[in-house]
Order: structure tokens, then sequence, then C-alpha cells
């Protein structure tokens, strides 16, 4: 589904909510291409910010995006552990001993996980923020926060 499917099925008049919204720059900036993606494929940040400033109910609308998505993941083994030095990690750190629990509880490729954590890439796509906080039963709105909240 494209984000801005979703998006209008939160609130028809999202185009308003966002224009009202003070977003970070660099999610206006490229506003048009995010809405444009298929919703798999947008990062954390973004959907953070803009589900944000749509949804009257973060938690559910975020379960309602990945939910069914999250369920057919498929997940791999091997994750290394790393010391905390950036917030990826702590916000890993804080659910479990090993960052292997965390990629296969939310069924995120290992090699992924640990390629985000070393800020080889960039940012968590979004399902991958809702799956990891599913897995480890924690609030969504929370996990997004901790990442993405200015």
């Amino acid at each position: 589904m494209k984000f801005e499917r979703f998006i209008k099925q939160i609130d028809v008049n999202y185009k308003e909510k966002i224009s009202a919204a003070n977003l970070p720059k660099k999610v206006l900036d490229k506003l048009d291409s995010t809405l444009s993606k298929d919703i798999t494929t947008i990062r954390g940040l973004d959907f953070y910010h803009i589900v944000t400033a749509i949804s009257q109910n973060f938690e559910n609308d975020t379960a309602t995006a990945f939910e069914e998505y999250f369920k057919k993941k498929k997940s791999k083994d091997d994750v290394e552990a790393t010391e905390i030095d950036n917030n990826y990690k702590a916000f890993i750190k804080q659910f479990v001993v090993l960052q292997q629990d965390v990629a296969q509880g939310a069924k995120i490729e290992d090699i992924r996980l640990s390629r985000i954590l070393n800020r080889e890439i960039s940012d968590f796509l979004a399902w991958e923020v809702y799956a990891i906080a599913v897995s480890r039963s924690k609030n969504i709105k929370i996990a997004f926060e901790q990442l993405y909240k200015e």
C-alpha cells in the first residue's frame, strides 16, 4: 500500500494537517517522494513525524499499517553484540541482552540490524520500529518517540 493511501485512510484532510504541522525540514523536503512510496519502505523518522501530525491514535494507526506485514516477515540469526555508542544501540539495548533476540523477535535480518546499529544504514524503516516495539511488548508511540521526537 502506498503511504499516501494509508495517510488518507487516517484523515482525508491530511494535506491541511501536514501543512499546519511543524514538520522537520528534512521530512518536508522529501514529502512528495515519501507519500508516493510503499508504506513498508518509509523511514521511521518520516513515518513518525507525518503520522503524528495527522493521527489521533498513533499506536492504533501504526498497528494498522504494519500488523499484517510484520506477521509475514521471516527472520534470520546471528547478530553480533556491540557497545552502546549511539541512540540506535541504546534503543535496542534496553530490550534484551542480545541483539540477536531483537532481530529474531522483530523478524529483521540480523545483518540489517547490525548495519543500522553501526550507522552503516542511516535509519530504521518504520515497520522495523513497529516490529521491535511489538516483539518486546513496548508501547509503539514511545518507541518512535525515543528515536525521533525532537
